[in-house]
């Protein structure tokens, strides 16, 4: 087959350069100007995670449980109790006595009772909140397996120094019971970390599940998320409440219990490093010198000097993962309006001017990218050196005590486990540096969308544009002037006078045509009528009763069965076959009858014409007594329009109808008609009524 050149346009200069090989715009301003107090901070993240928790209050009293469960389970005689508990019982088990082994068992069983019947307990007679306890609950069992873990961990730095030793002693009696001893040790350590994962997830799918209801109410109710574009609101808010709640979580759940796990990690291993350091006894310069516990001190001096080196050299990594997020964002956005709106792009041919946009803003996100890994490859240059220096390091450290007699061969083994333990524990910040630093970039941009939303709520609040609901027996504007928003170059919003002086009575019956020229305000009458613009000054009344519906120019075809897309905003089971049959019919779709339980992407299958006669099958099925329709047969031809209009008069001869047009044969339909035309002051626009 021939391959023939597409000469339908100019085709890409020759010397055009891949993507690949464009060169970079320089993002480090974007990190200048990103103004650091705009940026979560912990106290703002402490008390954003606390509302799912009962408060500040009860975030408080969880750090009161943290260091009260620590305190117990580190106290010498109720750890050596439980530890002398679990010994016998594993004894019982082993040598046979079941009598013993069963009253054990039976103490556990008592105790899980009792554990249970206190949950419900909790649930049933108290006032906190099914979710709050339930959350409590999962934290409380995360924290006590998180402390079974360093305490399993205790126990085999205390295994290692027995059987090292044994083995250096070539104890071959010792040998098997200490590695039956390490395989308990072991299978059960594997079995509680696996479920500290577990329900700690289990915690975080919870905790999301309530801020993803949350959001999720607030950013659909009362259109917020329509306002958000009016106030030109917080970018990509999906992705906020999809991603950033899901990241927020996510990583809050694994700080939290890796915190106290460290935190208990290095109290317990600090006991044990500190029975095995010793002291130093050495001479500088003439000067003896003395130095008691210097193997512990050491351990905190390492780690303190990698904290101190990894801080300086990731911090700019905050900056860099918000403004990823913001430029992954930007291209996605980019993506999605060529696919919204890929027929009017294609008819253009504007897909090369797309392709170059998409070029530009992954450009960006490459430049982004290199400044990223850059600092990352610090980073990790950084967190390897220490990491690898901390296998050698206690080994430097121990030996000299070691080659002068004061330890044996299996204290060295003790220490390094110990030593590498700490310094894990102590490391807690240096690894999850990165992690902190996404955590307050998704933090940032959640704030962001909160604080948007409020703007929206003191938006309405303050507006001098008030709808109210009242037995008018229609729509009434008094003294109604509507203004168009605009964005100054600081960012506030401002307000230009669009329709003036509008008092407009719409009594119940009246059929109204709307008049003017584009951008004179005629849609922005409906959406006050709406209550979907807060912008300008008056007071508006709609009817208690009688049921209100707006047909916009482009209607909304949710992706579904099309019995779906006829019914929507109601449930599909609302209306039967023969209703929904009916409706096409009278809208004059009676070839789609056959595929009401067809699955598809509507607004792409259907034509302009057909989606504006599928609103109108919505409104027949319906049955609204006020209908405003916003040029809502723009792409019908005139037979068609004349028709549907004649139809819906037919079938509702006493609804209240108001059109807003720029087809002059509509007139025949309408009794009265409001034009807006030019104000004499070049201000806006005021409104003449007049009886066709």
């Amino acid at each position: 087959m021939t391959n023939k050149k597409d000469t339908s346009r100019p085709s890409a200069p020759a010397d055009e350069l891949a993507w690949i090989e464009q060169s970079l715009p320089n993002v480090q301003q974007d990190e200048v100007r990103l103004d650091s107090s705009s940026l979560a901070k912990f106290k703002d993240i402490v008390a954003f995670a606390s509302q799912y928790w009962g408060g500040l209050p009860a975030f408080f009293a969880a750090g009161i449980l943290m260091v009260g469960l620590i305190l117990l389970v580190t106290h010498d005689s109720w750890y050596e109790a439980a530890r002398q508990f679990v010994i016998h019982t594993d004894a019982a088990l082993s040598n046979g006595a079941w009598v013993s082994f069963a009253k054990r068992i039976g103490v556990v069983v008592v105790a899980l009772v009792a554990v249970f019947v206190l949950y419900q307990g909790l649930l049933r007679y108290t006032r906190i909140g099914a979710e709050r306890i339930h959350a409590w609950g999962l934290a409380f069992l995360v924290l006590l397996l998180a402390t079974i873990n360093v305490k399993i961990g205790v126990e085999l730095i205390e295994w290692s120094g027995v059987f090292w030793e044994d083995v250096k002693n070539k104890n071959v009696a010792a040998f098997i019971p200490g590695l039956i001893w390490f395989a308990k040790l072991a299978f059960v350590g594997i079995f509680v970390a696996i479920y500290r994962i577990f329900f700690s997830q289990l915690l975080q799918i919870r905790w999301r599940t309530w801020l993803t209801e949350q959001y999720s109410e607030r950013y659909f109710s009362n259109n917020r998320f329509y306002h958000l574009e009016q106030i030109h609101g917080q970018d990509n808010p999906d992705q906020r409440i999809a991603e950033d709640l899901n990241r927020l979580t996510d990583m809050a759940i694994g700080l939290f219990f890796g915190f106290y796990l460290a935190a208990l990690s290095v109290y317990e291993y600090s006991k044990a490093m500190l029975k095995l350091s010793g002291d130093l006894d050495t001479t500088v310069f003439g000067h003896a010198i003395h130095i008691p516990d210097y193997m512990f001190w050491t351990v905190i001096l390492y780690t303190i000097i990698g904290s101190v080196a990894i801080h300086f050299i990731g911090r700019r990594l905050v900056k860099i993962n918000v403004l990823r997020e913001r430029y992954n964002a930007d291209f996605r956005y980019h993506l999605i309006r060529a696919r919204e709106y890929a027929e009017g792009i294609s008819f253009l041919q504007g897909d090369a001017h797309h392709l170059r946009g998409a070029r530009h803003f992954f450009t960006i996100i490459r430049a982004n990218w290199y400044h990223y890994m850059m600092r990352i490859k610090y980073l990790g240059f950084a967190q390897n050196i220490y990491a690898q220096a901390g296998i050698i390091f206690p080994v430097i450290v121990a030996v000299p005590r070691y080659f002068s007699g004061q330890m044996n061969f299996g204290a060295i083994m003790q220490v390094l486990r110990a030593f590498g333990e700490l310094r894990e524990a102590l490391s807690w910040f240096i690894d999850n540096y990165s992690t902190w630093a996404e955590l307050r970039g998704s933090s940032t941009r959640i704030f962001n969308l909160d604080k948007d939303l409020t703007r929206v709520d003191q938006l309405h609040a303050q507006s001098n544009l008030h709808v109210a609901v009242n037995n008018v027996g229609g729509v009434a504007l008094t003294h109604a002037t509507l203004a168009r928003p605009q964005k100054t170059a600081e960012g506030a919003l401002s307000q230009q006078p669009q329709v003036l002086d509008l008092d407009w009575q719409i009594t119940q019956g009246e059929r109204w045509l709307v008049t003017g020229a584009s951008g004179s305000g005629k849609s922005t009458i409906l959406r006050a009528i709406a209550h979907l613009w807060p912008f300008g000054q008056g007071h508006i009344d709609v009817p208690t009763k009688g049921k209100m519906l707006f047909l916009p120019q482009k209607p909304y075809m949710p992706i579904g069965s099309l019995r779906e897309a006829l019914s929507y905003p109601d449930a599909p089971e609302r209306f039967n076959d023969a209703a929904y049959e009916t409706a096409l019919e009278m809208a004059q779709l009676s070839h789609l009858t056959g595929r009401l339980d067809e699955h598809n992407n509507w607004s792409w299958l259907l034509s302009g014409g057909e989606q504006q006669r599928l609103s109108f099958a919505r409104l027949f099925l319906q049955r609204p007594q006020y209908v405003f329709l916003d040029e809502a047969t723009s792409a019908l031809d005139e037979e068609n329009e004349k028709t549907l209009y004649q139809t819906m008069l037919a079938f509702l001869p006493d609804m209240t109808l108001v059109s807003v047009s720029h087809h002059p044969q509509l007139v025949q339909f309408h009794h009265k008609r409001l034009h807006l035309e030019t104000d004499a002051a070049g201000q806006g626009f005021k409104p003449i009524q007049s009886v066709i």
